[in-house]
């Protein structure tokens, strides 16, 4: 099928109809809403390589370059709508046909290679999402009332992934626990003995050298690299070459983490599991004063989208996500606390505490 390419924006034509084609995660396949028709993408993965960091990092430009806006004529109803040419996807604000918008990834420095297509479908993250505001007696009665269905949304999110060879040394102190008898003497001046636990310590020293694999980075900054991860793993596996066409139907986003401030991120994951690592050699019963000096080589990187169903409400003025992995279904969700509820557990638990403390004085 060959992309109907109009004012820098890819549509796609049903063969069947010239309906619009959106991806269906389901069937992993382009699919026409009205009469049905299939269309495959191909799924290889050869284009997905890993790019050098270093090299990367040398390369002049200015990925804040402003952004021309574009004016986009509706196939469908023939209504103009204003957008900025960084936006991957958008919606005819008049009769909401949706639109993927290639030349976004243009106007970034780096376009993504790769790509895991959605697997969870749109009923699937809702019947996740019901199942989870059902959940936690703790929530505020009214929380549906904010947290509603129609705020989730499926998007592509950006990501940064790293690796790197390390080789590190190491010095710290290793303690070895023994014991000795101690004796005491009681309040009535007898003579007790106890055993004392002590510390032996040992000066250590050793290397520890490890490759990093997909040490993975948000790209976007509408969440934090916890919440990302909370929904961890992706299994990266099953990354094909990056196709627009995996976008229909679908939000998307541009990176707006650079691939310095990315690799920052990871390269500080590193150094905790290096750490980490080190200290385990180090530990004999215990450890204390462990330093590590470590250098990196052959630093590489690659961009890439991944699916999540993200939504977002506001609640007395705070934000809360709830996220959905697009590809396995694992779940991230943070909810308010109802004060009336924890209030009226306090007074609870007060009542069954004063009950439990006269019935013992009775008997």
């Amino acid at each position: 099928m060959e992309n109907v390419q109009k004012d820098s924006l890819l549509l796609f034509p049903c063969p069947g109809c010239n309906a619009q084609l959106y991806f269906n995660p389901e069937h992993q396949k382009l699919e026409c809403k009205y009469c049905g028709t299939q269309v495959a993408i191909d799924q290889s993965s050869n284009q997905i390589r890993e790019k050098s960091l270093r090299q990367q990092l040398s390369v002049t430009g200015d990925p804040d370059a402003a952004i021309e806006q574009l004016v986009h004529k509706c196939e469908r109803c023939g209504s103009e709508s204003v957008f900025i040419s960084e936006t991957p996807t958008f919606t005819c604000s008049f009769c909401n046909f949706e639109v993927v918008n290639p030349v976004a990834y243009k106007t970034r420095l780096i376009q993504p290679s790769g790509i895991i297509p959605f697997r969870v479908d749109k009923q699937q993250s809702i019947t996740i999402f019901k199942t989870w505001l059902g959940k936690g007696w703790w929530a505020p009665g009214d929380l549906k009332e904010f947290a509603r269905q129609d705020a989730l949304h499926g998007i592509y999110l950006p990501f940064w992934t790293y690796d790197a060879q390390t080789f590190s040394e190491w010095t710290g102190e290793g303690g070895r626990h023994y014991y000795v008898t101690v004796e005491d003497t009681d309040a009535n001046g007898n003579k007790t003995t106890r055993q004392e636990q002590r510390t032996e310590w040992i000066y250590r020293s050793g290397t520890f050298n490890t490759t990093f694999d997909d040490i993975l980075i948000g790209g976007a900054d509408e969440l934090t690299q916890k919440e990302y991860e909370s929904i961890f793993p992706f299994q990266l596996e099953e990354l094909v070459n990056f196709d627009a066409r995996y976008l229909s139907g679908f939000s998307a986003d541009v990176y707006d983490v650079s691939v310095s401030d990315g690799y920052a991120q990871a390269e500080k994951i590193m150094e905790q599991q290096i750490y980490d690592a080190c200290v385990d050699e180090c530990r004999i019963d215990t450890y204390r004063n462990v330093q590590v000096s470590t250098s990196y080589e052959n630093q590489t990187y690659k961009h890439i989208l991944l699916p999540l169903w993200v939504c977002s409400y506001m609640y007395k003025s705070k934000q809360y996500h709830f996220l959905v992995n697009g590809q396995t279904g694992k779940i991230y969700g943070s909810k308010p606390v109802s004060a009336a509820k924890v209030a009226i557990t306090v007074i609870v638990v007060l009542i069954i505490i004063i009950v439990i403390y006269f019935l013992s004085q009775q008997q």
